[in-house]
């Protein structure tokens, strides 16, 4: 009797402290609701907002403020793009691109043409061009008696996503997309060339620089260097619906000015370095063209990306727009046999489908979130945030998130300078008048939860009240 006894004292004990710990919870959730709301009060009078906060082991919904609206995502979309990519492609895939010749070789003469064939490679640089020009050289070619011709054909022929107008298609966030495309730095700029301008002789034109360099992109100079202290008015841009860079303006004597500018013709461009990296290595000057490698072509090179996780670590850090069209096209090529955006969408939306995300709440025309038509709510992209913790490559995808207030281009990211003595990992997006925050965030009592934070139509910055919200979470859980 007395054991039931002390048994029964037990199980009391157990209830009242789960009692307690539950009041505790609900008093918890209750305080962050009304701290949340208070902020949204305060700070967001005119703007539309969505928000929803999850616990994360759970994937239970603590909050919802309109978390059902659809709101413009901005670069948040990438969380989706991602996760199919990785789903559907596999994170160790890699991208190739091939090097073929058609004809025989005799003494040192090649009779037919050298092939580039691009497999949609967001990462391909240069130095694998050169690559390939070494083992041509090792096969002894130093003439050709046809051209060198690039193989686009793993996409299709459309080149720039919907909503990008035609000022920004010069900027390096815009970049064209073609199968076969080069970035001139290890930051995947992608489809871009670094243009640097410098003098220092008063009165003469300034010097402008290619990188990679290729004849295909023409300069137009007109600068003139001034004196020192005069103001700069240089301006470095791409004639709009040509290769054509223009370099206009006046350059203090002794500065220099650089930037990225978006190539018309990424195939044309990409094939041209490689001619360049050719000629270097002894081979002669060939003509250029656009076509297809034919059946009986003999492959004499290839170079595989790294896998796909490693450049999503990137694509994640640093944002790369034209990585996430890259990865939509790919994945509707390899998942639909058809290398376009429409094919890729389609995929990434059957994904999200089979994920259990309701793709009601989702709209998208591209891979970047670049498009100012493209929405969803806060409620499915933290349910995707949810969901995607019982992927086999989620700690990858994770790590690939900025973390808050760390330093570093590749550890903080975006949120190097955000949220400081909070444990983040979130994406951050942005386009004009809209903000997004979605992620991670853990607790006062060691939990994490799950966040999403999106809003548009403001008229000023809303970074500081987005981050307030996520403290207010962080501080009250």
């Amino acid at each position: 009797m007395r054991k039931r006894t002390i048994i029964f004292s037990i199980l009391v004990i157990l209830c009242c402290y789960q009692i307690t710990f539950l009041e505790k919870a609900w008093a918890s959730e209750q305080t962050m609701t009304t701290k949340i709301n208070q902020v949204i009060s305060k700070n967001w009078k005119t703007n539309e907002y969505s928000i929803t906060v999850r616990e994360m082991d759970s994937g239970h919904v603590l909050y919802s403020n309109n978390g059902e609206k659809m709101i413009r995502p901005a670069s948040t979309h990438k969380l989706l793009v991602s996760a199919a990519a990785l789903d559907l492609l596999g994170p160790d895939y890699r991208f190739t691109t091939r090097a073929y010749i058609d004809g025989p070789i005799e003494g040192d003469v090649l009779h037919g043409n050298i092939y580039l064939q691009g497999g949609g490679d967001p990462t391909l640089l240069p130095v694998h061009l050169e690559s390939f020009a070494n083992g041509l050289k090792k096969m002894g070619i130093t003439k050709i008696t046809g051209k060198l011709i690039a193989d686009d054909t793993w996409f299709d022929d459309d080149r720039l996503s919907k909503g990008i107008v035609p000022q920004d298609e010069p900027l390096s966030y815009a970049s064209r997309i073609s199968a076969l495309t080069i970035s001139p730095n290890s930051q995947y700029d992608i489809a871009t060339v670094h243009v640097k301008v410098t003098g220092t002789k008063v009165g003469k034109a300034a010097s402008v620089q290619l990188a990679p360099y290729a004849s295909t992109l023409p300069v137009v100079n007109q600068t003139k260097i001034v004196q020192k202290g005069s103001k700069n008015t240089l301006k470095i841009t791409r004639e709009y619906g040509t290769d054509r860079i223009m370099v206009t303006g006046n350059l203090p004597a002794g500065s220099e000015k650089s930037t990225y500018v978006t190539v018309y013709n990424p195939t044309l461009y990409t094939l041209d370095v490689f001619r360049e990296k050719l000629m270097a290595k002894g081979i002669q000057k060939m003509p250029l063209e656009v076509g297809q490698v034919p059946d009986s072509a003999q492959r004499v090179g290839v170079s595989y990306s790294i896998p796909l996780q490693d450049i999503n670590f990137r694509f994640l850090k640093l944002s790369i727009n034209g990585m996430g069209e890259m990865f939509t096209k790919q994945i509707g090529r390899e998942v639909l046999s058809e290398g376009s955006w429409g094919a890729g969408i389609q995929a990434i939306r059957a994904y999200g489908i089979d994920s259990g995300l309701n793709m009601d709440q989702w709209y998208f025309e591209d891979g970047s979130g670049l498009n100012s038509q493209n929405r969803v709510s806060s409620m499915q992209e933290s349910l995707l945030l949810y969901k995607v913790r019982s992927k086999s490559w989620y700690f990858s995808y994770l790590d690939g998130l900025p973390h808050a207030g760390r330093k570093g281009q590749l550890v903080g990211a975006t949120l190097e300078n955000r949220l400081k003595g909070y444990s983040v990992s979130a994406k951050t997006g942005y386009i004009s008048g809209t903000y997004a925050l979605s992620g991670y965030v853990q607790g006062k009592s060691g939990k994490w939860y799950i966040f999403s934070i999106l809003t548009q139509a403001n008229k000023t910055s809303a970074i500081v009240t987005i981050d307030e919200i996520v403290k207010q979470i962080a501080n009250e859980m």
